[in-house]
């Protein structure tokens, strides 16, 4: 029955737990009685008049205090330095300055005991209170009755114990050993309660990191980055050390140091920003994640990721896991399917879609002095589609595709936006010798089932016509266009209204 109490069964956590807590009190403590005693002895002497030989004695005596103390301090923090705490030795320093301080005190003013103080109780105390921080209750009763027997013998030899009350030291005895008892229990069950909540706080993150390793197969790399203890994980690895981050001095982990050789040189800068993690919690906020598609010089496109599992009451992210994962497939078939949304599948020029989104970003944006617009339609290909069929048709349409992307080149865009018509988006000063270019070429292809090529022609430039908007400029291409094809049918005889139609249309 008396096990539980005077004998307890400690978990080494819950052990080492009380002698960190119990040797740092010690060294409070220490603390706290040079400040108190410095204030008391400065009070002392602003309010004496003369010094005599008793007042001398009581300042020297003070001063003592003051300065051991200062040295159990610095002797006690000294030991506290050590990566293992060693409370041992802290229990015997601290009990060796009590006794010390207990029979200086007795030998400066032990005529003050003849009439009735009982100050070496009180370091009495003092040195079951250490005892009490570091040892097991029946260890400290013990040791605490050996301290008073020889400090009531010490005061005996002294002035034969004539000021001191017997009764009322007993009972400060009995006050100091169960308040003792209390403050040592107080101690565990904090203690318990401590290393309990860490583990439930262990078990937990433990849980998080078993689940992240369960999907981490689908994830290059994943580093778990807590900011509570300042550390960086790796979720991959199988045996997981924690690495240490000084946030001070370092504004990346090691694992996204370690890919900056890998990332393109364009990119740097922008990876360098995304994955500096003094500023990752503040990007995060309360968002589910932040990332960003990097490309490796190596192996070619990666996102990165950062993903929050543990916030705290503010929302702000306490632990957080950067992913890595292969997305060039993916980047590849994105490029795919916008390459099929935004180009013609029969000439592969932009579309009419990609056309109309060019012209939407001129007309937010503006247009540059050397912008225009130039209008093309194939001539005769209802009459070709009838008499040599749509594949002698499609031949005609991918020839003038071929003639416009080959004479444009970088100058511009070149877009099909209908069955035989076509625009660009040009860039340059001088349309006139590109429409030229365009005819001669055209001119000169032939066929394997129509024999010739013609392209009506129009163009619009902003700095011939600065009143227009882009729209307009739009509209006076394709009317100078028409006006050119109305010339080419008139050239021939062709009656247009039997013999071709404006908007005929292949695939």
């Amino acid at each position: 029955m008396l096990k539980r109490p005077f004998i307890p069964k400690l978990d080494p956590d819950v052990r080492q737990l009380m002698d960190e807590t119990g040797t740092r009190h010690i060294e409070y403590v220490s603390l706290i009685v040079v400040f108190f005693e410095t204030f008391s002895l400065a009070l002392f002497m602003l309010t004496r008049k003369n010094f005599g030989k008793e007042e001398w004695g009581s300042f020297s005596s003070v001063l003592f205090c003051i300065i051991s103390s200062f040295i159990v301090f610095l002797s006690t923090r000294h030991i506290l330095k050590n990566k293992v705490i060693n409370h041992v030795q802290v229990v015997i320093l601290n009990i060796c300055y009590y006794l010390v301080m207990s029979i200086w005190s007795m030998w400066s003013s032990y005529r003050r005991y003849a009439n009735g103080e009982q100050i070496l109780t009180f370091y009495a105390v003092e040195i079951m209170l250490v005892c009490f921080i570091t040892l097991k209750p029946w260890i400290g009763i013990v040791l605490s009755l050996i301290v008073y027997a020889f400090v009531y013998e010490l005061l005996y030899q002294i002035d034969g114990a004539a000021g001191i009350n017997t009764i009322n030291y007993s009972i400060l005895t009995l006050i100091s050993m169960v308040g003792m008892g209390v403050r040592y229990h107080f101690l565990m069950w904090t203690a318990e309660a401590s290393v309990k909540l860490e583990r439930a706080k262990n078990d937990e993150i433990q849980d998080k990191i078993n689940v992240l390793r369960a999907i981490a197969n689908i994830y290059d790399r994943v580093n778990l980055i807590d900011f509570k203890d300042n550390t960086e994980m790796s979720v991959r690895d199988g045996d997981a050390v924690k690495k240490k981050l000084n946030l001070q001095t370092q504004t990346h982990t090691a694992m996204t140091a370690n890919l900056f050789h890998r990332v393109m040189p364009d990119q740097i800068e922008e990876f360098n920003q995304f994955t500096d993690i003094t500023t990752v919690r503040e990007r995060l906020g309360k968002k589910r994640l932040i990332s960003k598609d990097f490309i490796d010089v190596k192996d070619g496109w990666f996102r990165a990721q950062y993903i929050p599992v543990e916030m705290d009451e503010n929302g702000i992210p306490e632990r957080i896991v950067f992913t890595t994962r292969d997305v060039d497939d993916e980047k590849k078939h994105e490029e795919w399917l916008v390459r099929i949304a935004m180009t013609d599948e029969l000439t592969r020029l932009f579309n009419r879609r990609s056309y109309d989104e060019d012209l939407k970003v001129y007309r937010e944006q503006g247009m540059d002095e050397d912008f225009a617009i130039l209008s093309a339609d194939v001539n005769g290909l209802k009459m070709v589609n009838d008499t040599l069929g749509h594949v002698a048709g499609d031949e005609l349409i991918k020839a003038a595709a071929d003639c416009l992307l080959l004479t444009v080149g970088k100058k511009g865009k070149v877009y099909r936006t209908g069955g035989d018509e076509f625009m660009a988006i040009l860039h340059t000063d001088d349309v006139d010798t590109i429409i030229n270019q365009v005819m001669t070429t055209a001119a000169q292809w032939q066929g394997e089932y129509a024999k010739e090529l013609s392209i009506s022609l129009g163009y619009a430039a902003a700095k011939n016509h600065k009143e227009l908007d882009i729209h307009e400029l739009e509209k006076r291409a394709d009317s100078e266009m028409y006006q050119a094809k109305a010339k080419y049918y008139e050239r021939k005889g062709i009656d247009r209204r039997h013999g071709e139609s404006d908007n005929d249309s292949n695939r």
